[in-house]
């Protein structure tokens, strides 16, 4: 494989970590806040009780698998992102790795059966941002 090869797949990845992980992200926030949320109010606290109340609020998100696993494969695309632009294009990388976390957020949460506001919109969006790619790819191969 070639150096520009290896660099689009490094950034198709780098997409495929941050934009899948965000809904992920988003469901399992929205899970533990509203799972915290209604066991504290159901309760009343004493002083001591409320201190470990607190504690337990605030790490009720790193005990969370719904919220720490997308967090690390988040993190983990980060790594990868830092590591392509060490190795790549700096104006090639940047933008195409967003459009592909963009990209690939949509079809999570399609698949996560959110709902989308404006679908034709979020089509046309991701078609071009489909478009920018190829035209950035097939100029850099042109090089």
């Amino acid at each position: 494989m070639n150096r520009v090869s290896v660099d689009f797949l490094s950034m198709i990845l780098v997409g495929v970590l941050w934009g899948c992980t965000n809904p992920l992200l988003r469901k399992g926030s929205a899970e533990n806040a509203s799972s915290s949320s209604s066991s504290s109010s159901s309760s009343k606290f004493t002083a001591d009780t409320n201190n470990i109340s607190f504690l337990t609020k605030a790490l009720s998100p790193f005990l969370n698998i719904k919220v720490w696993l997308p967090y690390i494969l988040n993190q983990s695309g980060s790594v990868v992102f830092y590591t392509l632009l060490a190795n790549s294009n700096i104006c090639m990388a940047v933008p195409i790795c967003n459009a592909f976390a963009l990209l690939f957020s949509f079809v999570t949460s399609s698949l996560l059966g959110e709902p989308i506001e404006k679908p034709f919109q979020t089509v046309l969006g991701t078609s071009l941002i489909l478009t920018g790619v190829a035209i950035c790819v097939s100029s850099q191969e042109e090089q």
